[in-house]
């Protein structure tokens, strides 16, 4: 290449990293682009003097790639820093949602909050390799006390209240993506994702819609994975909203569970599952009200889905897991036999 930093991509996101991954690959008519668009069997990425192009691939990269290009096709993917990604909803392998992501934006309605969905996003965010970020959104029409009791449960995480109507958090959440920091959003239809990305970027850039106000719910007004510019700096990646978000077998809770990993330190047992095992500290912190039961459910029903998981793709895992069933079932009835007595 004859610049270190060319064009228009130093807008999306390219550095020295990205300029030491491209330097791996030889051609004179190969060129770096940066996908910002991904649709079902399409790709739009963005080159250096600005321009989009529709590119053609064995397979489909995904929003936030980068990739090296020759004759409007691309020749490779270059290796990615991070990956968010969720287990297929078909069943098969994993879906990555969006590549090379510096902060995972979790967009938390005021208006419906999950605080149990909130800890999912974080497991599949902290298992990216980016860094997250919780951002309650509509927070002018949070209750008394919401922003606080979310602060209080979710731990080792910021979390920012913002409201796009209000202008409140926006130029905050813009300071995160300073310099060029690339941000995807992540949250269910209706979290007011696109609503705070055009406040973010200003203007009107991504679809938005109304939320049903029979069930609260919103309309998929992004149909498509997208990435836009944000002015100032840094870089945006909107994303559909997701009804699923099932976890790979290989995603681990400790980062979003910080405290409860902290608390199993104390468990008489260390394979502890934090269930009905006795010496457990974590039920005990649970039972004497240091640790929300709630967030403990959270992480069990988590954990229940990893294991079961596990058992699908891997053969040894279900032995596994039958042995200790087996050993849990003959103790238990050993313990009976010895209360009889």
């Amino acid at each position: 290449m004859s610049q270190p930093f060319p064009g228009a991509l130093i807008d999306y996101g390219w550095n020295e990293r990205v300029l030491a991954l491209f330097n791996e690959f030889d051609g004179p008519a190969i060129q770096p682009a940066r996908v910002v668009r991904v649709e079902r069997s399409a790709c739009v990425a963005v080159f250096p003097d600005g321009t989009e192009h529709l590119l053609q691939a064995p397979t489909l990269p995904a929003v936030g790639d980068w990739v090296v290009v020759e004759d409007a096709v691309i020749q490779a993917v270059l290796a990615r820093w991070s990956e968010l990604s969720r287990a297929d909803p078909s069943g098969h392998g994993t879906q990555v949602l969006a590549a090379n992501v510096d902060l995972v934006v979790i967009t938390a309605p005021a208006d419906r909050l999950s605080p149990a969905r909130v800890e999912r996003e974080l497991a599949l965010a902290w298992d990216s390799g980016a860094q997250p970020l919780v951002v309650l959104t509509k927070a002018d029409l949070a209750p008394p006390g919401l922003e606080a009791s979310l602060r209080d449960r979710l731990v080792g995480v910021d979390v920012l209240a913002t409201s796009a109507t209000a202008d409140l958090g926006v130029e905050d959440l813009r300071q995160a993506l300073r310099p060029h920091r690339t941000a995807v959003l992540l949250g269910p239809s209706g979290a007011g994702k696109s609503t705070l990305a055009n406040a973010v970027v200003g203007g009107e850039r991504l679809a938005t819609g109304e939320v049903r106000a029979s069930d609260a719910r919103g309309r998929h007004t992004t149909t498509s994975r997208q990435l836009v510019v944000v002015p100032g700096g840094g870089v945006l990646i909107d994303t559909p909203g997701l009804r699923s978000l099932g976890l790979g077998a290989e995603v681990d809770l400790d980062a979003a569970y910080p405290d409860i990993e902290s608390l199993a330190v104390g468990c008489r047992f260390r394979d502890c599952r934090h269930q009905a095992e006795p010496g457990c500290a974590v039920t005990a912190a649970a039972g004497a009200g240091s640790l929300d039961p709630a967030r403990l459910a959270s992480f069990a029903k988590l954990q229940r889905e990893l294991a079961a998981e596990a058992r699908r793709v891997d053969p040894l895992a279900r032995k596994e897991e039958l042995s200790i069933w087996k050993a849990r079932v003959k103790s238990a009835r050993a313990n009976d036999k010895r209360r009889i007595r």
